[in-house]
């Protein structure tokens, strides 16, 4: 994720940022929403044992959102089967990815949200209403792009997450220094943390305007944490050793 302090806001240099964001945004959006091919290269061998390469096995996935969709829905796409296109629902269900159908509905409530801020209407879809934006978006200033392209790649990463494509994020034992839950992920591709609870989100270009925090500060509290974490160790420790000191007698 990419914070929105990153892009400069003046002159040419906010018109050619512009530019590169919305080149992250299509790419972005198009994870999403359109089909992905996977070509994966097929070997043999001949008679002689010399190796001879066959076709490749391609495998069509349809997008981001669709698959994330199937996992909540399976067997039915996201217009819930209406329609001559509709796959069979099987019999028997799977138990319901409560992962999948939160990420799945937070984002359905997040494209909402543009929706309404931006003036538009909600397509027949998820795709198309994801697409509607990103045709909208290119007329507003470079920090409201950057904040979509923020929050976009926040639902590409949870999407790739929950099917299965990447791994989720290392998970802190340290406690949110604003809701005080301890759902801190950090990403150290991109030196960016979030909260999984109150949302709050960190990186090394602070932008109160967007509510990103210094992960400077949040690195600061994280090494707080551990030194009283450990104090209070070490006088547990300390205590439990004088305590069996005193029922035994003997000096540890």
């Amino acid at each position: 994720m990419i914070p929105a302090a990153y892009y400069p806001t003046s002159g040419l240099g906010d018109h050619l940022m512009s530019t590169d964001i919305m080149a992250d945004l299509r790419d972005t959006v198009d994870s999403l929403c359109d089909p992905h091919q996977i070509r994966e290269p097929r070997w043999t061998w001949d008679h002689n044992r010399h190796k001879k390469q066959l076709p490749d096995h391609v495998v069509i996935l349809p997008g981001l959102l669709q698959q994330l969709a199937d996992i909540v829905y399976p067997g039915s796409p996201p217009d819930n089967g209406a329609g001559p296109t509709a796959r069979p629902v099987p019999s028997s269900r799977p138990p319901l990815r409560m992962d999948a159908a939160s990420a799945h509905l937070s984002i359905v409530m997040a494209v909402t949200r543009w929706h309404v801020s931006l003036g538009l209407e909600l397509r027949d879809t998820l795709e198309s209403s994801v697409r509607q934006i990103l045709g909208r978006i290119a007329v507003e200033d470079s920090d409201t792009q950057a904040v979509l392209l923020a929050e976009m790649r926040s639902w590409q990463r949870q999407a790739e997450v929950i099917c299965g494509w990447k791994d989720p994020d290392p998970q802190l034992q340290v406690p949110c220094p604003h809701c005080a839950d301890r759902q801190l992920r950090v990403n150290t591709a991109t030196v960016t943390a979030r909260c999984g609870n109150c949302g709050a989100r960190w990186a090394e270009d602070e932008d109160p305007h967007t509510g990103l925090y210094s992960i400077g500060v949040l690195a600061r509290h994280i090494a707080d944490h551990q030194r009283t974490a450990k104090a209070g160790a070490d006088r547990v420790r300390q205590a439990e050793r004088e305590r069996k000191q005193r029922a035994t007698g003997k000096v540890a």
